[in-house]
Order: structure tokens, then sequence, then C-alpha cells
């Protein structure tokens, strides 16, 4: 079944990555607008924990731990966000629904490979804002969408029966168009003027990334084990390539525009900074029970302020605790689903690095989700399952002329299982 479903669903992720608007959020103006949960919906679940490992489950933020896969894993995921924007002035919901990830990975003797696409980051917003300069009312509408995706291929090797490590190369690429429209409602003399400005940038991103890993698993006593990762990616830079338009635009009566007169300036090539980041975790359990762990991760974001042209924005280094795990009461049982099930659980706090209007944009959240099981089983387990999670969180704050989102997700991930691809077939 994986072997048929692969190239449309590579096909139908590959244009809607291109064509979704992931985020409303005004915070997506900057820096390539807002990151995108690079794991997998399970693993989000448990407050988004890189530690755990299994053998039927890709795990996309640690590369090592393709390495025990016992099968071929297909992997895809989509949410819904519900989010409240509340300013010191007014409220405003929106709801998006996005694709977040494609992945296929398959162990090949003490190998395991991994392959896929996903969104690295979103960016889109609506922003209208009225003041007063000098002796003129201005209004102007910041207007972003697009984003930058990332196509990934990773190795890992396992060692030892307890030991593997890995490495994931990442293609990162895609563009956004921001815009600025300015207008004067009002001249000094209660009058509007029906002409304005007009700045497009168009950024083309374009460049390589690398994330690595190493997962250790120490066995206790009975069947309790310790899991311990460690994943690393250094700095990187890539491409942007901005492409900037100036314009004269006039104001029709139902508020649409048009252009009059259009400057292209010459295309402007910079580097966009990708900063490193590590993380280190340690979770305790048994592994078709049982779960519970801890990880801590950095990230070196002030290196961003090279390149940061913002006034009101800078970045101090980031970093983020999470803690989460599972319970499967039997996951053998014949005569109940429900004790075959898999419920998690987890929590998260993240100092984003980021500073606008002298504030830290801080966000947290708590999650849970189930494990549904379905399809074929072997050995008594399930190897396939639909995750389903909820997730509910608060980022920034409305004091200091800034916005406090708070979001309430869904989101629903399928995880496909074939051992046929490393079995001989039998001629009849």
């Amino acid at each position: 079944m994986i072997k048929k479903l692969i190239l449309s669903l590579t096909l139908v992720f590959g244009l809607s990555a291109y064509a979704q608007q992931g985020t409303a959020s005004p915070y997506s103006f900057y820096n390539g607008g807002d990151i995108h949960f690079k794991g997998t919906h399970d693993i989000k679940t448990m407050g988004s924990l890189a530690v755990f490992q299994d053998s039927i489950h890709t795990n996309l933020l640690n590369p090592a731990s393709t390495a025990q896969l016992q099968g071929a894993n297909l992997a895809l995921g989509l949410s819904t966000s519900m989010t409240k924007f509340t300013s010191a002035q007014n409220n405003v919901d929106v709801n998006r629904t996005t694709f977040d990830y494609l992945s296929l990975a398959f162990p090949a003797g003490k190998f395991g490979f991994s392959l896929g696409v996903m969104p690295r980051s979103f960016v889109g917003y609506d922003i209208l804002n009225e003041a007063q300069e000098n002796e003129f009312t201005v209004r102007k509408n910041y207007l972003g969408e697009g984003g930058i995706n990332r196509a990934f291929v990773g190795i890992a090797y396992r060692i030892t029966d307890r030991l593997n490590i890995g490495v994931e190369t990442q293609y990162n690429f895609g563009q956004s168009e921001n815009s600025v429209i300015k207008f004067i409602t009002d001249d000094g003399h209660g009058l509007s003027l029906d002409r304005g400005t007009r700045e497009l940038i168009n950024n083309r991103y374009s460049g390589l990334s690398i994330n690595t890993g190493i997962n250790y698993v120490h066995p206790l006593k009975d069947k309790i084990q310790l899991n311990i990762g460690v994943t690393y990616s250094p700095e990187m830079k890539i491409d942007n390539e901005q492409d900037i338009a100036l314009s004269t635009i006039e104001l029709a009566n139902d508020l649409s525009y048009r252009d009059i007169d259009v400057f292209e300036q010459p295309t402007r090539k910079n580097k966009f900074v990708l900063p490193s980041k590590y993380s280190i975790g340690a979770g305790i359990g048994d592994p078709n029970k049982w779960f519970a762990g801890i990880e801590y991760t950095g990230t070196q974001s002030s290196q961003i302020n090279a390149y940061n042209t913002y006034s009101n924005a800078s970045y101090n280094d980031g970093y983020k605790i999470a803690a989460g795990g599972f319970y499967t009461p039997d996951h053998r049982s014949l005569t109940s689903y429900m004790k075959r099930m898999t419920y998690r659980f987890g929590a998260r706090y993240e100092n984003t690095g980021f500073v606008l209007n002298q504030q830290e944009i801080k966000d947290y959240s708590v999650s849970a989700g189930i494990g549904l099981p379905i399809g074929e089983m072997r050995q008594g387990i399930s190897l396939s399952n639909l995750n389903i999670g909820v997730e509910y969180g608060q980022r920034g704050t409305s004091s200091h002329g800034l916005i406090k989102e708070n979001y309430f997700n869904i989101s629903v991930g399928l995880s496909f299982n074939d051992f046929s691809w490393f079995v001989k077939r039998k001629l009849d």
C-alpha cells in the first residue's frame, strides 16, 4: 500500500506546500516567518520530545532513530489551528489548516534511510495601522504571504544494539512576498488623497542545512530502559535574493488600488541565517507500555542580529524545555480496543529569543493525544496508527504595542508500516 501512495501524496503535498498560508501571525513579518514544528504529530503531543524512538514510528527530529525501524514507514500529517489575536485595541479570530509533513523511511541492514518534505516557516499577515505623522493622518497596510519549505534525505547507522547515529541533509527553498501600502487619509484639513505608495519585496530562498543525531538505549531492570537523545544542527547561511519594486498607486472608491508608476530596483543578493541548534534529552520507560522524558533545546539565534535590519527587533539566544510521555494499557489486548490505544501528554515552555519593542516573545503550551491502532497486526502489535492530538498555548503579550496569541491546534497524523518490501516473494 505504501508504494502506491508515495507518488500521489508527494505531488499533493508538493503543490499544497507552495499554496498554503500556514499562519496569520504578525510575528511572521520578521526573519523569514514563523518556524514550523519539524516532528510528527505523535511526538508533538508529547511536548515535542526528540529523545523517544521505537521500531514502527519515524522520529523526524532525530535522524539517528531511523536505524531502529523494522520496516518501511510512511508518515504524513495535517493540522488545523484556531488562534485568537489580542491587542490593546481589539481581538481577531483566525483559522488555518496546513499539511505538516510527508516522509518515507526504511531500514537496510544496520542502516536506515529517510526522505521527505515539510514546511520550515510560514509568512502570513495583514496588518492595518493608522497613525499621525506631523499634520497628516497616515494609513499603512502591511501584507505578507509565502514561506520556506525543506526537502530532506537522512541516513542512520546502528553501531550497536544500543547506539545509533544519524545525519540528515536538508534543502531549503521557497519564497515570500512582503508589501507596505501607504495612504494619507487626512491631510490636516479633513481631506484624503487618492494617491499612495507601495513597496513590494519578493524574497527567494535556497540553500542546504544539516541535522545530526545520536540515540542511546540502556536497559535497566525487567523491560525498563533509559533513552538518551542528542541532536545538533550547525549554523548555515542560505541564499536570499530580493526583488524590490516601488510604485505610486491610485486608490479607487471601493478601496482597491492600481499601480501608476513602478520603479524596480536591481536584485539584491543576501544571506539568510539558519542559527545553530542543539537538544539533549533523557527518558525512562517500557517502550511497549509507558514512557516519560524531558528535553532541553538551545538555539543560537543571537547570530541573526548581524543580518537584522529592524530597529525595534533584536535576537537573543533562545531555549526550550519540554516534558512528556505516553501510556499504553495493553498493546496485545484482543478483547479491548481502548487498551491497545496509546495515550500521550506533554508540556512545553519556550523563550524564542526574539525581542520586539524590548519585550521577549515567549511561547508555552500543553498537549495531549491518542494513538489509534489500524490495519494488520504482527506479533500482537498494530503496525500502523492514526494519531490525533490537541495543543493549547499562548505566545507573546498584548502590552507594549504587541499582540498576544492564544492558539488551539488539532492535528491528525498517519503512520503506515509495510514489511513486504523486505520479504522475498515466492514464485508459484
